[in-house]
């Protein structure tokens, strides 16, 4: 998963700023900018939250996924860190990433506890069962 880089650019050009103006509007550096938009590197959870208020939309109008309903994505238009997500799952972190990225199946007493961190029903977290029945490889944004 990577940000939009050309959405991003465009969004700052088209307030007028240079990267040196949106990262003291972010609290960042201009060097965390150059690589959000030149290698479409994700920001932190919370930066991202920041730079889509910023620019009035949404975090998935940012971010490259071409699953928006997957654990990851769900996560990060949250605004979370998986240690957050893990820690009121009451697992570790690293049982919460491999579920995430596909290794294990999502178990089902975690829908109502996931329904309430991402504000959403949890009939929309079934179709997680399916596409965690066959472990993908790779990663994803922590």
């Amino acid at each position: 998963m990577r940000i939009r880089r050309d959405r991003l650019r465009l969004l700052r050009q088209k307030r007028g700023m240079t990267q040196s103006q949106l990262a003291s509007a972010l609290n960042c550096s201009r060097a965390a900018v150059s690589t959000w938009e030149t290698t479409g590197r994700l920001p932190r959870p919370d930066r991202l939250q920041l730079l889509a208020e910023f620019f009035g939309v949404s975090v998935r109008y940012l971010i490259e996924d071409e699953d928006s309903h997957s654990l990851a994505t769900l996560r990060l238009t949250a605004g979370m860190l998986a240690k957050d997500v893990a820690r009121m799952l009451k697992v570790s972190s690293s049982t919460y990433c491999h579920v995430e990225r596909g290794r294990q199946k999502v178990p089902v007493r975690w829908f109502p506890i996931l329904s309430r961190a991402f504000g959403i029903p949890s009939e929309l977290l079934r179709p997680l069962l399916d596409k965690s029945s066959s472990p993908k490889a790779g990663g994803g944004a922590e």
